[in-house]
């Protein structure tokens, strides 16, 4: 593999400068929100077993994503990201003539494509607050490789960052000018917020909520309790009554001796409510993400609302991150002498924002009308459509009324509805 020299040497034929990096600042890092309690009973670990084996705390982002609400808002951003196009443009229109085009919109690297790059790296900022990439001159030459982050920790200083990656080969110590990345919002630092750690509150509730509605109905729908008795157990009684309880825990019916009796401790889901709180705690999950109430509840909408909540989506959750990404690709993967021509990244977020079928038409139309798009731009954009090899197609001044279609579609004979006769 070739250094970041070799990359941008590669990318457009610049050559970075030897530069300085300021490191340390010693900075504290953000203590971690914690819980009052740590989620367990007290009591016999035979009683309180089957509900410590499963996660009722999120101390990860992989745990966090395992609740339903918090998967479902990260990967509907990553997916919404990873299927806009990108593209690249100047003052003139848009540029593809440099190998770094071509590499960023469809093939980052030979195992993945633009959409599943984009996507996995839009799925581990919005879960984790940042995303890393290394790129590098493989033997297909340019490629982008994102950085696992389970190997990767960043070391945010003042006015500094140094990333330790624990690959394959070994444990790494990248600088800045080796990596491309971009994270979400701060408070000030330039350390990000953790989304999932900012909503552990949340997602500690959700968790526990799903655990108990799980264990509930795995144990056929049984409320937790306790068993008493008057009498003195002795050992072969005690035996016995454990191998009750185990035999109740697995879905059988156990028989009580010596005036064991089982009370119930706790009421049924639907004493608690746990359908509402779930259906609460999903809304308030999408707060977090800013998605919509229509998309992540189960209410729907009409079709007004809809496609109001579809614009507020693109506004607010996805068009933030995209300009993050943009302007990340134009500073950290773009050598200069293309940044000096103009040249900048751009996801088009026009598919998103078109509608219906009869709205895009109706828009193609306005957009035609008042020349602020030319025939081949709404094509080949819009359309995916092939484009008309006529220099008019090309020029959204083009008079409306013009025959040049006609004379196109005819071999040069004008329409005969358009003929203004002249006798």
């Amino acid at each position: 593999m070739a250094g970041p020299d070799d990359y941008r040497r590669r990318a457009g034929g610049y050559s970075t400068p030897d530069g300085v990096v300021l490191t340390g600042g010693g900075f504290a890092a953000r203590p971690a929100p914690t819980n009052v309690t740590d989620g367990r009973f007290f009591g016999d670990d035979t009683w309180s077993g089957l509900l410590n084996a499963l996660p009722v705390e999120a101390n990860t982002a992989e745990t966090a994503a395992r609740v339903a609400a918090v998967f479902f808002c990260v990967s509907i951003i990553a997916e919404a990201i990873g299927s806009l196009g990108l593209e690249f443009k100047d003052n003139h229109g848009p540029r593809h003539d440099f190998p770094l085009a071509n590499v960023l919109a469809y093939e980052p690297n030979h195992l993945q494509t633009g959409a599943e790059f984009w996507a996995a790296m839009a799925f581990t900022a919005v879960l984790r607050g940042e995303a890393f990439a290394e790129p590098t001159v493989g033997y297909d030459g340019l490629e982008v490789w994102a950085l696992n982050p389970l190997r990767t920790v960043s070391e945010w200083g003042e006015r500094s960052l140094v990333v330790h990656y624990a690959s394959e080969r070994g444990q790494r110590r990248l600088m800045p000018q080796e990596l491309f990345w971009f994270t979400g919002i701060a408070d000030g630092g330039l350390r990000p917020l953790v989304p999932w750690k900012q909503a552990k509150g949340s997602i500690d509730f959700q968790l526990a909520l799903e655990v108990g509605a799980r264990a509930f109905f795995r144990n056929d729908r049984r409320p937790a309790g306790v068993v008493t008795t008057e009498q003195k157990l002795n050992d072969g009684s005690h035996a016995r009554l454990k191998e009750g309880v185990e035999r109740w825990k697995r879905g059988g019916i156990p028989v009580f001796e010596q005036g064991v009796k089982y009370q119930a401790i706790s009421g049924s889901n639907k004493d608690s409510e746990v359908v509402d709180l779930i259906k609460q705690r999903t809304l308030e999950m999408g707060r977090y993400w800013r998605i919509p109430r229509t998309m992540i509840g189960d209410e729907g909408g009409n079709a007004g609302n809809n496609e109001q909540d579809t614009r507020s989506f693109v506004n607010w959750a996805l068009r933030p991150l995209t300009r993050r990404i943009e302007q990340a690709i134009t500073v950290r993967l773009l050598p200069p002498d293309l940044r000096a021509q103009g040249v900048r990244a751009k996801f088009n977020l026009d598919s998103m924002l078109r509608g219906d079928a009869a709205t895009q038409w109706k828009n193609a139309v306005l957009a035609r009308t008042a020349s602020i798009m030319s025939v081949n731009e709404v094509r080949t954009g819009w359309f995916g459509l092939a484009r008309i090899d006529e220099d008019w197609a090309n020029d959204p001044r083009a008079a409306l009324n013009s025959n040049r279609a006609a004379d196109t579609a005819t071999g040069g004979e004008t329409a005969p509805q358009d003929k203004v006769g002249s006798e």
